[in-house]
């Protein structure tokens, strides 16, 4: 290749142009007549099948200094996020987690005890919610960086076909409705960057470190019948979008609809939706569905659940997003969410 060429990743392509990019030069190499790829790259997890099983496999990595500072010293923390992040995307697809690979970069001289505090955050969040880790590798890196791929298994319809929540399933006339409440993550984010003293940081810094993998409610939701799905781990509108695209849809937002924390409004004030719509890193569920599908839903499921917009079809200018005020006006975002390879 010629240096004229040759081509840098670009800001304006951001890291899910460059997404696209790469599934683009796999898609030209992989045979059209496969069938045990249900789902492949740009969900939250690929679905493969086998004449045994379907598995759902995900992959995540953290890596010091951009999603964690090791100068905190707060490893155990590190390791739930590490499995978090990971059991998230399948509790995004309405699975069951089942193994998870592991593969550490070490920088020279580091303690062991660090490891030890990983291993500890990652195996407790596993038997939480589901998951073991059965191996991986480890290497020697100038940076930390905590890698993991997990895989877990769906339920199958009586042909023995998987039965999944995606992103390209929102129909026009569905609620958009989320779990919990959002924002909370980078509120605690934004609290320990300012050294914070407010009694009600601590709930925020909570939510941060140890965010809940949604596995329960996002298997409730298959059962009842929701289709769409995906969880809100780079920021609700950000998130928001990628459904839209992949469902060739538009999607409109109520902002008087969007659940914070009280701790969030105390601290932040008006400022508080701001983290809600682009924080990320909540790892609750997003997900759209008829009115009648979300009351399959028993009392405890539907109590945690809060419908924010609504789903259109639009015959051109497709895949947007649109956020409105309680006066019906256009509301701008600080921004939709987090991507690494954007500005």
């Amino acid at each position: 290749m010629s240096r004229e060429s040759r081509k840098n990743i670009s800001k304006t392509e951001g890291e899910f142009g460059f997404i696209e990019r790469l599934s683009n030069v796999v898609s030209a190499a992989s045979d059209d007549g496969d069938k045990d790829i249900f789902v492949g790259i740009g969900d939250d997890g690929a679905v493969v099948g086998s004449p045994e099983n379907n598995s759902i496999l995900t992959t995540d990595a953290l890596v010091d200094g951009v999603h964690f500072k090791s100068s905190d010293g707060r490893w155990y923390d590190v390791g739930w996020k590490s499995a978090v992040s990971n059991l998230s995307d399948i509790a995004a697809m309405g699975g069951t987690p089942d193994h998870a690979l592991v593969t550490i970069g070490v920088p020279l001289n580091s303690p062991a005890e660090i490891f030890d505090g990983i291993y500890s955050g990652m195996n407790a969040a596993f038997q939480s919610f589901g998951g073991r880790v059965v191996g991986g590798d480890v290497v020697s890196s100038p940076t930390m960086f905590i890698n993991v791929a997990l895989t877990g298994h769906t339920s199958v319809n009586a042909n023995g076909e998987p039965i999944l929540l995606t992103r390209n399933a929102a129909k026009s006339g569905d609620l958009v409705c989320i779990t919990g409440t959002l924002g909370s993550s980078a509120g605690g984010l934004e609290v320990l960057r300012r050294k914070s003293t407010d009694t009600n940081s601590r709930v925020l810094i909570e939510r941060h470190f140890h965010p809940i993998p949604r596995i329960d409610i996002g298997q409730a939701l298959l059962e009842a019948g929701v289709r769409c799905a995906m969880d809100i781990s780079d920021g609700l509108i950000g998130d928001l979008e990628k459904i839209a695209i992949q469902s060739s849809v538009n999607i409109a937002i109520d902002l008087s609809k969007i659940p914070t924390e009280p701790e969030l409004k105390s601290i932040f004030g008006e400022k508080a939706i701001d983290f809600a719509l682009g924080g990320g890193e909540d790892y609750e569920l997003v997900f759209t569905t008829s009115k009648s599908t979300l009351a399959q839903l028993n009392d405890k499921e539907r109590n945690s659940i809060n419908i924010i917009g609504k789903v259109s079809k639009s015959s051109d200018n497709e895949g947007h997003v649109t956020v409105v005020d309680k006066n019906n006006k256009p509301y701008r975002a600080l921004r939709k969410g987090w991507d690494h390879l954007s500005v």
